[in-house]
């Protein structure tokens, strides 16, 4: 196909990404005492500020009639009894403002002058939902909508997804960490800040003090003369992904290995493929220590199966204990300690589980005894 289906969600999720990059910002700059909220307030909340955040992937522009400003207002209105305090609201936004949009030179006006501009406005049908409720005297007071848009200031122009992550990895915080490795470190500080929102959902708190005595510890390993091991998620349980003809799940059936243990198997399969390229991300000659630690495993599976046949007979493979000889080698293979990867800390067990799987997706090695094996 010549032409990709637009992708909302993935543009969705860059704007999520790039929200958790302002955050990371923020925490970064932040001092011990302080705190940011993200979700709570506005995307962000640090001090007296409330932040929102737009990304928008291709160049565009904050026109007179832009959703991003008209609900952002709106939603200051609304929460206003919360909000009021702040001393600053920003639009924080990837658009550019032209020189024809009643938002141009926006930060220099007075707020009665922001008020005339947006009052006379003639809106286009998709904001008017939200110019009706900002001007609506039984939502807020015309004093207080001064006050707001007093407070109201407009950065635009900032720089995307990758120019900010670019901009991250040269933060003061990453100076000690080789370049090829900062991008995962960052990726380590925006999940222990994730980890806040799962501790206490309601309440979506970093507490800079608490972050910056983890950031030590966290980031400590990235400055030795060893790579952390890459963090990989578990992708969301498909049972599709059992039918779709992989080798080592045909084997695993073979041996009538049940279904949650398959699925097991599958997740293990696939992050460990994932991690195999986020390490050749980081050193392409990192290849040649994967390799070595694949060699190992295959010996050893070759070690542990030989073994055991010696308690199978020929009597073994007429009442199907054959199978669970083969059931007990392949749990013994997955649950026997593992081995770091040379020049890694931190190594998982899925990884070392899913290059399992990878030899017997890629290899005729199989986990079902044969008589040809005593």
């Amino acid at each position: 196909m010549s032409e990709t289906l637009n992708n909302d969600s993935t543009k969705k999720q860059l704007g999520f990404e790039y929200q958790k990059l302002i955050a990371l910002e923020y925490c970064l700059n932040a001092k011990n005492g302080e705190y940011v909220y993200i979700e709570c307030f506005g995307d962000i909340q640090y001090g007296s500020q409330s932040i929102e955040v737009k990304h928008h992937a291709e160049e565009s522009n904050l026109t007179s009639n832009s959703v991003d400003f008209w609900k952002t207002l709106k939603n200051l209105v609304v929460e206003y009894d919360k909000l009021k305090s702040n001393d600053r609201f920003i639009l924080h936004t990837t658009q550019n403002v032209p020189s024809d949009s009643i938002f141009y030179n926006w930060n220099q006006l007075s707020k009665d002058v922001k008020y005339k501009k947006l009052n006379d406005h003639s809106i286009s049908a998709t904001s008017k939902q939200f110019k009706d409720v900002i001007f609506d005297t039984k939502n807020i007071a015309k004093p207080d909508l001064l006050g707001v848009l007093e407070k109201f200031i407009i950065s635009s122009s900032k720089p995307k997804v990758d120019k900010k992550l670019a901009q991250l990895k040269e933060h003061s915080t990453f100076k000690l960490i080789p370049d090829n490795l900062r991008k995962a470190a960052i990726g380590v500080l925006n999940e222990w800040i994730i980890e806040k929102a799962i501790d206490e959902s309601n309440k979506w708190e970093v507490n800079i003090t608490d972050f910056n005595l983890d950031l030590r510890f966290s980031l400590s390993k990235f400055t030795k003369d060893y790579i952390p091991f890459p963090s990989i998620k578990e992708s969301e349980r498909d049972d599709t992904n059992l039918t779709k003809g992989y080798k080592f799940i045909e084997k695993l059936n073979a041996i009538s290995i049940r279904k949650n243990d398959l699925h097991q198997a599958f997740q293990d399969y696939v992050r460990s493929e994932e991690a195999y390229e986020e390490i050749l991300k980081i050193n392409p000659t990192l290849k040649d220590n994967i390799i070595i630690y694949e060699e190992a495993i295959n010996s050893g599976l070759q070690t542990e199966k030989n073994a055991a046949s010696y308690h199978l007979s020929n009597d073994s493979f007429k009442d199907d204990s054959h199978i669970r000889k083969s059931q007990e080698v392949y749990f013994k293979c997955i649950t026997k300690p593992y081995n770091e990867i040379l020049g890694f800390n931190g190594t998982q067990a899925f990884f070392r589980n899913g290059r399992i799987q990878n030899i017997n997706e890629t290899t005729d090695f199989e986990w079902l005894y044969k008589e040809t094996d005593i």
